[in-house]
């Protein structure tokens, strides 16, 4: 057996393999025999049937399935230490007694790309600032988790954004029917007694109206979805959402110690540190975007393949981070070549962030993958030995380490890099950076936007799936068993 290896691209490589008519011939042979123990024929016992009864019926099927089991177990020798992308392509000539057999296996390799110039280089920085009015956002919305509802106690009527109490009867065939009583109605716009609200507003507590309604999809009863009906309704009760007022025994409640001022301080402090890391987000990107301007190199389609792939799992896991059912995304062809390009953006990026970490020297270590399951567990509650299943039981542990050893150079990279200060930008997020996450705030798209889920918790998701070998298909008369 012999073969050699030929570079015919910057990602392709050919391995040209020769197996000896001798060695064919004897597993041919090898397979025969053991067919003929297999198969049940009539008028021949077990393991006494001819060789040309058996090559007539299954000489086709036997040549095939040999021809695979011997480009699979050769190619397996040969590329035990050879990392490639993708299904690997194989030509093959026909199998026959008596003749060498000749095929060839062409496979995708991540190409030698030489990074160069990529300390010191000059990078927009957007300037975080933190406003009066954003610190005002950051205090109301603290206070409207405080909210409590509070009953009414004027007799001033139902307002829009009011919660009533009500009795709902329903007028049918000239007879009342009681069907709900003691029901509160949001009259903002009720989920389950969509258009009671235009019979709400202006009823003092005591008053009725009668209208008539047409119930949404998702109304209380099933014999209301959908129809139109009289129905008359009574306000037993009023109540509204009350926002304390912020004053230092609030402060404390929300525990902010040093009343008013300390907790604006805090928030300041908090969203301060939000916005410097969003910015510095923008920067990574505005690095990688700099790195890939200057450096020209092919990327195999198996690469950007899989970055597609890792791409459209980050936007799937995001949507579910957002209450939206992931099966329910659709893409057009536009979105999709979009997407396609923001693949090709993150395979290039990571190409050059290997190429970095190589030339310096840059690790992961376990250290720094127990601190990441360690991290990952304290956001989630959960014990770290669940975490760390996880990932060993999803074979994300790879993708885990590739996405840390991104960061990390990317971080290396910034601290190295020289930042202009340009005019901030509103971000609402600042999660870690990977190369997906790049690709999707690099540029505009018509895709779904949405925020980069953090690389760690999108890891056991994503994780590369397992290099598969080449394997001929068969597509012969199957054994009789």
């Amino acid at each position: 057996m012999s073969h050699q290896v030929d570079q015919i691209s910057a990602f392709q490589k050919r391995l040209q393999f020769s197996v000896s008519s001798t060695e064919v011939d004897k597993k041919i042979n090898e397979a025969f025999r053991v067919l003929s123990h297999r198969v049940s024929i009539p008028g021949f016992r077990r393991g006494k049937v001819p060789r040309k009864v058996l090559d007539q019926r299954y000489g086709r099927q036997v040549r095939s399935d040999v021809a695979s089991d011997l480009i699979n177990n050769e190619f397996r020798l040969a590329a035990v230490d050879m990392e490639f992308l993708g299904q690997p392509e194989v030509d093959r000539s026909d199998l026959e007694e008596g003749s060498d057999f000749n095929f060839s296996i062409t496979v995708q390799v991540k190409p030698a790309v030489e990074v160069k110039d990529y300390v010191g280089v000059k990078v927009d920085f957007p300037v975080p600032t933190v406003s009066e009015e954003q610190v005002d956002q950051l205090v109301a919305r603290r206070l409207q988790g405080q909210a409590r509802l509070v009953e009414v106690e004027d007799n001033r009527p139902v307002a829009r954004g009011d919660l009533a109490l009500t009795e709902i009867v329903l007028l049918e065939d000239g007879q009342e029917k009681t069907i709900e009583s003691g029901t509160m109605v949001n009259t903002a716009g009720d989920r389950y007694y969509t258009g009671l609200e235009s019979l709400l507003v202006g009823l003092a507590k005591g008053e009725s109206k009668t209208g008539t309604v047409t119930f949404g999809a998702n109304a209380g009863m099933d014999s209301l979805r959908g129809r139109t009906v009289d129905v008359k309704v009574t306000v037993l009760g009023i109540q509204v959402s009350q926002v304390p007022e912020l004053t230092d025994a609030v402060a404390a409640e929300l525990g902010y110690e040093g009343g008013v001022e300390a907790m604006r301080a805090a928030l300041r402090m908090e969203e301060e540190s939000r916005a410097n890391e969003a910015s510095r987000n923008v920067a990574r990107v505005n690095l990688l975007q700099k790195l890939i301007g200057v450096h020209s190199f092919d990327v195999p389609p198996a690469m950007v393949d899989s970055h597609l792939q890792l791409l459209l799992e980050e936007l799937r896991i995001q949507a579910a981070y957002r209450g939206r059912d992931p099966r329910s995304i659709r893409y057009s062809e536009a979105q999709m070549a979009d997407l396609r390009q923001r693949a090709d953006f993150a395979a290039r990026a990571s190409l050059l962030l290997e190429g970095v970490a190589k030339a310096e020297g840059i690790e992961i270590t376990n250290e720094d993958l127990e601190a990441k399951y360690q991290e990952i567990a304290d956001m989630r509650g959960q014990r770290v030995e669940a975490i760390r299943g996880y990932f060993a039981k999803d074979n994300a542990v790879g993708e885990l380490k590739k996405r840390l050893l991104e960061e990390r150079t990317l971080d290396w990279l910034l601290e190295r890099a020289e930042l202009v200060d340009v005019a901030g930008s509103d971000n609402d997020s600042a999660p870690a950076v990977t190369t997906e996450a790049a690709a999707i705030e690099a540029a505009p798209t018509e895709a779904p936007a949405a925020e980069a889920a953090p690389a760690a918790e999108a890891a056991p998701e994503v994780a590369e799936k397992p290099k598969r070998k080449p394997k001929a298909k068969k597509t012969e008369e199957k054994t009789e068993e």
